[in-house]
């Protein structure tokens, strides 16, 4: 027993010792913790850079798998993705922690859902408790629901989606469709060198057809969530004028902001990344 005291009472000094020397990141209460939600055909591995940079700034990180991503893909529909990123949103707020849902292409979709259950916690409500809210929202590049779209305005994805999609039936949804001129290299990581693009592509996995096809169930970007659209300049997938349409729809309300990305900022721009997601935090976290 005093052998075991001892040996805890070493990790304890050891600990002290590298937070004091910046080793190990401290973590700061007051930040809210940042959820991020990856892309159609990525997992959650492509945050993992910026991941550690936010946690080195003092913020607690959580990065999600989506289940719609995957081999076994073609047996889930949106549904899941969803569950899981409001499983990480609720786990927070019963903490009392204040939350930034940060989502890429087709995981901002995900967010417009999740947070549909958790409209009275969102920062821009003047009631309920101090802490323990929805912060705001972060849609880099993202393929997000018109608000039209409720009203079931939306057409089949297989008449909208981009020529480098290929689809397996109803089944799953691959990035291969156009190999020749629509490469990864091309229509992802066009900012990457060759060397990480095909490092990149190596990883992508195929999407769910009905996660992709399903219908929006609620809009939070018309004045109920504090909402950001980052505008990634030479994205070949969301193009500047694209996320336009999303922008400049009646009834939206979004704060703006333009960087030099392709459509995976992360691996591409971490820096710029890291400084979009702390700005925005910290704008908040300043008010409270």
């Amino acid at each position: 027993m005093k052998q075991f005291f001892s040996f805890g009472l070493l990790v304890s000094v050891l600990l002290a010792f590298l937070t004091a020397c910046g080793a190990v990141p401290t973590l700061d209460t007051k930040k809210p913790t940042i959820i991020l939600i990856p892309a159609a055909f990525s997992k959650a591995a492509v945050y993992d850079e910026v991941k550690g940079r936010l946690s080195n700034i003092g913020y607690d990180v959580v990065a999600i798998n989506l289940p719609s991503v995957g081999h076994g893909a073609g047996r889930v529909d949106r549904t899941p993705d969803i569950k899981w990123v409001q499983r990480a949103i609720g786990m927070r707020l019963r903490q009392g922690k204040n939350v930034v849902l940060v989502g890429n292409s087709y995981g901002a979709t995900v967010i417009c859902d999740a947070v549909k259950d958790f409209e009275a916690r969102s920062m821009l409500k003047s009631y309920g408790p101090a802490n323990g809210k929805i912060s705001g929202l972060i849609f880099f590049s993202g393929f997000l629901p018109y608000i039209n779209e409720l009203s079931g305005a939306r057409p089949d994805i297989r008449q909208i989606s981009p020529p480098w999609f290929r689809f397996e039936a109803t089944s799953r949804v691959f990035w291969d469709g156009d190999l020749a001129k629509a490469p990864p290299s091309v229509t992802l990581f066009n900012l990457l060198s060759k060397q990480q693009s095909n490092v990149w592509a190596a990883k992508l996995e195929p999407s769910s057809f009905a996660a992709l096809n399903a219908t929006a169930k609620y809009i939070p970007y018309d004045g109920k969530f504090r909402s950001l659209y980052v505008i990634a300049s030479k994205d070949y997938a969301v193009t500047p004028a694209f996320a336009k349409t999303y922008i400049d729809q009646p009834g939206a309300k979004f704060e703006t902001v333009t960087i030099d990305s392709d459509h995976m900022p992360m691996l591409s721009r971490p820096d710029a990344f890291v400084e979009v997601v702390d700005k925005f935090a910290s704008v908040k976290e300043a008010s409270e």
